[in-house]
């Protein structure tokens, strides 16, 4: 119960400003990658809760990925963070692993695997207390 409070109050502590900033510059990225931007959902295995979900996901090098998420709860809140994730390209589709600690607030250690095509991105994640999917779909321009 009393961590269900303090998660509560993890959108209170995301600055999102960051999160604009960069779904506003990926606009121009082209679509012959999967850089770019991405929307859709998350769905919590564990509670039942799910929500939309945006992310800008860009190619620091072909095995490393930056993605900013931007996750809505409870229709109102936002929560903004960023992962690095390891990725392998296997004809056509990339394979993808990560993991990031977003604080006790948001639950901790966060680990993620799933797969990637030009036109959706399928995330499986697990925390201490939560775990589910990312289903995403490249946003057109």
């Amino acid at each position: 119960m009393l961590h269900e409070f303090i998660h509560f109050f993890a959108p209170l502590t995301a600055n999102c400003r960051d999160f604009r900033a960069r779904w506003a510059s990926a606009a121009a990225l082209g679509e012959d990658s999967v850089s770019g931007r991405w929307q859709g959902e998350w769905i919590s295995e564990t509670s039942g809760h799910r929500g939309p979900l945006r992310c800008v996901l860009t190619i620091v090098s072909p095995a490393l990925w930056h993605l900013a998420f931007n996750a809505g709860y409870s229709r109102i809140f936002r929560a903004c963070y960023t992962a690095d994730f390891t990725a392998a390209s296997d004809e056509g589709r990339w394979a993808f692993t990560g993991r990031e600690d977003l604080g006790v607030i948001a639950g901790g250690l966060y680990e993620y695997s799933g797969y990637a095509t030009l036109t959706e991105i399928i995330c499986r994640y697990k925390s201490p207390r939560d775990q589910g999917e990312f289903r995403l779909k490249r946003v057109n321009s």
